[in-house]
């Protein structure tokens, strides 16, 4: 049985309409142990009877056998495993990989080896065999042509292939350097089938056991020189033995092979693979960039809470809407567990604008947006210290306000909430933006906020009556809603601004009360909508004015003049008297949101409406459709962005291709199998990723931990991150699937830089 049989073989070539016959009735048959010499003049067709045997060119006629089995029904993948089993081609034009040393040459056709200690010594001593041990780091672009043609032959003999097959391989060298490549190739194939192509026999005349002669693409004549032993044992007993490799060991064989070539591929071409990591930075970082400009796109997704989410926290109502009492709030604080309450909890869910600080660099008011709470520690890593008096406040803010209240230490120590003047005492910075800001009290200091916010929500006038004890006169002074709370007048005292009732009440001989009468209009919330109003009487007697004047421009932040000015406890014992009356809401902490949970049936149970703050409602209608368009606006613009950079990305990295596509076909041709190739192609292109990662990553640390940048970027998420990583990976395996299409969607011939045929 023959090792390779021609029956009427013929390949016709179209080009432009026109048909070109490259060879046509070619018989012939060959066997292990031969040395053929094809020669023919230029243009008869010998190199594409080379070409139709190595199966790097399809034909089009009769039939060619390998071991007695038929090709021609032969795909791509059956023609990739054909070349990996059987060939070995030397090239004219010597098809060696620039890029790559002597060495990983030699090695891309030892890939069949598992072990990397066993695959490097091989290598290095087939590289000896050939006279290359000097020139083993040399790269491939730096050999001469007679030190490429034996890296060629090492190459062959590493993959030690039954069938070795050699396009003019002394075509470019000088005759004493040719003499020695004949000597070497004869020496290295005398148990294999060598077919050389040569415009020279007599070079080959010595050492030939057959010379085959083609003209005009046709089998001119075919001469057994010498007589040729077949070795013992035939392909089938190869071909048996290799179908019965463990499959799974194949896969994972193939899967190292292609992690190396990926990584001998990335680092073979510096300058190259520095362009394609410069590319991928671009591109990942424009993404992360344009994913955090658009960070508002997922707005339409975010959850609406009837209230401040608090873990724990549980919202009380009676069920009558009557208000709730201490005593009530207590005992049913007792009965369902709960850790802490608060009976007025409107400063819980204080909505944006309530506080203020002066901005000096803009010189006007800035408001910041924070949650009200009291006795909260956030443990280390603190600017100054927490609260301990009423008019105090520590901040919880994210670092882009670092530069207002300062770094080291508290630069702006005064804000405003609702005109209360109030001290901050400490700071605590945070990276995620995302997250609501929280002012600390103390707690006597978030009772007097709640009732300031309280009293100002529900538009509270304030009117003063002078009552003469003796005569019993009264004058009345009507102020309005212009009164403040302030910290500077002496408790159990007021101010009043207005010089004209200071006068009157300093003149007067009669011993004098005064009367403070808060009036304060309430929401009715009922069908017809509407207010209801509810006074408040505080009456005091003896000498109750003070002479201390309150720093008003700081205290309403000179934005408009104040008549009155009060003390807080004042403004809580009026708030809490009104409260008392008629806020019916309050809230009780339990230790996590699941044992808030766990408590509602008890609470309803006690005849209680109880509500988790981790429930939902639907946004108001036309919130919800300016969140909408806002949110797709940014959504499609992120889209438009996405598909730029990888317009780019594509465009850039399909001319990257070119300079591997002449690689990617030499290792088609020595038969290294296709799957290898592919994932070397992929882990080519998910190294050059890594620097873009790590990049990323450290312009977002760079983003979040200044200043300056954190205040114009959304925080982003490990999991955005992770799409984002995702999102480029998969980007960039379509990239490289497409480019792999690209590149064995044509034959090994035409991809080649050398070989052309004739």
């Amino acid at each position: 049985m023959a090792l390779l049989t021609l029956k009427d073989i013929g390949k016709i070539y179209v080009s432009e309409g026109n048909a070109t016959v490259g060879i046509r009735g070619v018989n012939l048959s060959f066997d292990k142990g031969e040395f053929v010499a094809i020669t023919g003049k230029s243009g008869s067709g010998k190199s594409t009877l080379l070409n139709v045997i190595s199966g790097m060119d399809s034909y089009e006629e009769g039939e060619l056998y390998i071991e007695d089995q038929p090709t021609s029904h032969y795909l791509q993948p059956e023609w990739e495993e054909y070349r990996k089993k059987y060939i070995s081609f030397i090239f004219q034009d010597y098809n060696i990989i620039d890029s790559f040393t002597v060495l990983q040459n030699v090695e891309l056709a030892l890939m069949n080896i598992d072990d990397k200690k066993v695959r490097r010594a091989r290598a290095l001593e087939l590289i000896d065999r050939v006279g290359l041990s000097p020139f083993v780091k040399q790269k491939g672009s730096k050999l001469s042509g007679g030190q490429k043609q034996r890296t060629v032959i090492a190459r062959a003999l590493a993959k030690d292939s039954p069938i070795i097959l050699a396009d003019e391989p002394t075509g470019n060298l000088d005759s004493a350097t040719s003499k020695e490549i004949i000597e070497l190739l004869r020496e290295v194939s005398k148990d294999k089938l060598l077919i050389v192509v040569t415009h020279n026999f007599e070079q080959v005349e010595d050492y030939a056991t057959r010379h085959i002669r083609i003209f005009d693409g046709a089998v001119e004549s075919d001469h057994v020189m010498k007589h040729t032993e077949t070795p013992s044992g035939d392909g089938k007993e190869q071909s048996a033995k290799t179908d019965k490799k463990d499959k799974k060991k194949e896969k994972i064989r193939n899967i190292k092979n292609g992690i190396t070539l990926g990584r001998t591929i990335f680092t073979s071409k510096p300058k190259l693979s520095v362009f394609l990591c410069f590319l991928m930075i671009i591109g990942t970082l424009g993404i992360f960039m344009i994913t955090t400009f658009c960070g508002d796109a997922t707005d339409m997704f975010d959850k609406h809470y009837m209230f401040s989410h608090i873990d724990g926290r549980v919202v009380v109502v009676k069920q009558n809407g009557e208000a709730i009492t201490d005593a009530e709030l207590s005992a049913l604080a007792e009965k369902s567990g709960a850790k802490s309450t608060i009976h007025y909890d409107l400063l819980l869910d204080e909505s944006y604008g309530s506080v203020q600080y002066y901005d000096e660099s803009k010189r006007e008011y800035e408001n910041i947006d924070v949650q009200c709470a009291y006795n909260e520690n956030f443990g280390d890593g603190i600017v100054g210290s927490y609260p301990t008096e009423a008019n105090e406040v520590f901040l919880y803010l994210p670092i882009a306000y670092q530069p207002v209240f300062g770094k080291d230490s508290i630069i702006t120590d005064k804000i405003s909430f609702k005109s209360l003047q109030l001290k901050v005492t400490g700071v605590k910075y945070y990276y995620d933006n995302n997250i609501r800001g929280k002012m600390v009290f103390t707690e006597e200091g978030f009772r007097v906020a709640t009732a300031v916010d309280y009293l100002s929500n529900n538009y509270t006038t304030l009117s003063v009556a002078v009552i003469s004890k003796d005569s019993g006169y009264t004058m009345h002074f009507d102020y309005g809603n212009y009164f403040i709370t302030s910290f500077n007048v002496e408790n159990g005292k007021i101010y009043i601004f207005d010089e004209s009732f200071r006068e009157y009440v300093r003149t007067q001989e009669e011993e004098l009360s005064i009367q403070l009468s808060f009036n304060t209009s309430k929401y009715k919330d009922d069908y017809y909508g509407g207010y209801t109003t509810v006074d408040f009487l505080k009456t005091f007697t003896g000498d109750i004015l003070t002479d201390t004047y309150p720093d008003v421009s700081s205290e309403t932040n000179g934005m408009y003049v104040k008549n009155v000015a009060v003390h807080p406890s004042v403004i809580v014992e009026v708030a809490e008297d009104i409260m008392k009356q008629c806020y019916s809401q309050a809230s009780l902490f339990f230790e996590n949101d699941k044992a808030a949970h766990n408590a509602i049936s008890a609470l309803r149970d006690e005849g209680y409406v109880a509500v988790t703050s981790d429930t939902t409602c639907s946004q108001d209608p036309l919130d919800a459709i300016l969140t909408i368009i806002q949110s797709l606006f940014m959504g499609i613009l992120w889209i438009l962005a996405i598909l730029f950079l990888a317009f780019f990305i594509n465009l850039c990295s399909s001319r990257v291709l070119g300079a591997f596509k002449s690689d990617m076909a030499i290792m088609r041709s020595m038969g290294i199998p296709v799957k290898v190739v592919r994932i070397g192609m992929y882990v080519r292109m998910l190294i050059s990723l890594v620097p873009a990662f790590i990049t990323v990553i450290a312009v977002a640390i760079l983003i979040f931990t200044t200043p300056t940048f954190n205040k114009f970027f959304v925080y982003l998420y490990p999991w955005q991150y992770a799409v984002i990583f995702v999102g480029m990976i998969i980007l960039t395996a379509r990239i490289t699937h497409k480019q792999i299409r690209k590149l064995f969607g044509e034959s090994v011939k035409k991809s080649l830089k050398g070989g052309a045929a004739e």
